[in-house]
């Protein structure tokens, strides 16, 4: 039970393993915005609009840095081995470990440092409304963002990702939902130069 006293399980998996190749040498989740980490602002997002019990961290790559960095005991991890794979076997790792009367899974890149607790919170709402039976996607300015959520009948299509696509090629177009959300679902920061727009932001 979380929270909000609501009668389903909604495991929030935070995607921190990537070895962040397009953004260079550096992992980008240890980049600074406004003096903090980049997956501390995703995290922190999630910790002010969920209880912890219901958020998972995939580590990987770089993995003691980000658990460092994150600082907190009472975070669950799970180190994905095979990040190297792709972001599907992050997925795939926390999918493996979650409990069977898990209703929904909301997947989040951990680069989303402008994510908001009211979009966060939108998302969820919305997904409870559909009795957790439909896909929830974000969509800012018409663009199609982060997180999503999935119900238990995409579980095994989960489980089973090995690669670096991920769940989206696999999302039936008539379970589709969306949600009007602000910028912060839709900006990550996948390069150099996203963290160097990201520091001009006033959000």
């Amino acid at each position: 039970m979380n929270k909000y006293n609501i009668d389903y399980s909604i495991k929030k998996i935070l995607l921190a393993a990537g070895s962040s190749k397009r953004y260079g040498t550096e992992n980008k989740l240890s980049a600074l915005i406004n003096g903090k980490p980049i997956i501390n602002h995703t995290l922190d997002a999630l910790l002010k609009t969920f209880h912890h019990n219901e958020i998972i961290v995939v580590v990987g790559h770089d993995f003691q840095n980000i658990i460092n960095l994150i600082n907190n005991p009472i975070i669950k991890y799970i180190k994905n081995e095979n990040y190297k794979n792709g972001i599907g076997t992050s997925i795939s790792s926390a999918m493996k470990k979650i409990d069977a009367n898990t209703d929904g899974v909301m997947i989040i890149p951990g680069d989303m440092p402008f994510i908001t607790k009211e979009d966060l919170t939108k998302l969820q709402k919305k997904f409870l409304e559909l009795k957790c039976i439909k896909v929830v996607c974000p969509k800012h300015n018409a663009i199609i963002g982060n997180p999503v959520l999935l119900p238990k009948s995409y579980f095994k299509i989960l489980e089973n990702l090995n690669n670096d696509i991920g769940a989206k090629p696999y999302i039936k177009n008539e379970d589709l939902s969306f949600v009007q959300t602000n910028i912060g679902t839709t900006f990550d920061v996948d390069t150099f130069d996203n963290l160097v727009k990201a520091k001009k932001y006033k959000v």
